[in-house]
């Protein structure tokens, strides 16, 4: 009698195969809200609008991109794309004023570096959500010292 072959793997064409890899409980990343978003052009904040006339659109969305794909802690302490200030900034290194409705005691903060090193998006975090309040293309909210 022959002694028969071994059958032919089925091939998995089409199937992944590869094991994709979750994000562990205690890494911390951020989404994205404009819930409280002050489309203004009233100074010192700009309006989406004025933002998309000057092509600034296409850097803030290339960050928000790049900002949901890292850790917050890579964010503060690797590229620094992120700073939080724990309230809002006091009057003499902001130019913004907090809207009504909301609190000064929130997790304040500012994504950096849209598109250049002046601009800004100005908000608060919780609970993983950056609420984005105020386009700051001038570096008007926390202003530096410099």
């Amino acid at each position: 009698m022959a002694s028969r072959k071994p059958q032919l793997k089925i091939s998995r064409q089409g199937q992944e195969t590869k094991e994709v890899k979750t994000k562990t409980d205690n890494e911390r990343y951020i989404s994205f809200s404009f819930r409280y978003f002050q489309n203004t052009d009233q100074l010192p904040a700009q309006s989406l609008e004025t933002w998309h006339t000057d092509g600034s659109t296409i850097d803030l969305l290339r960050s928000l991109a790049h900002i949901s794909q890292r850790n917050i802690t890579e964010l503060q302490a690797g590229d620094k794309k992120l700073t939080l200030y724990k309230s809002f900034p006091n009057k003499q290194v902001n130019e913004f004023s907090c809207p009504s409705g909301l609190s000064e005691d929130e997790n304040w903060g500012c994504l950096r570096n849209i598109g250049g090193q002046k601009a800004r998006v100005a908000g608060f975090l919780k609970n993983n959500i950056f609420y984005i309040v105020f386009l700051d293309k001038e570096h008007k909210f926390y202003k530096s010292s410099k």
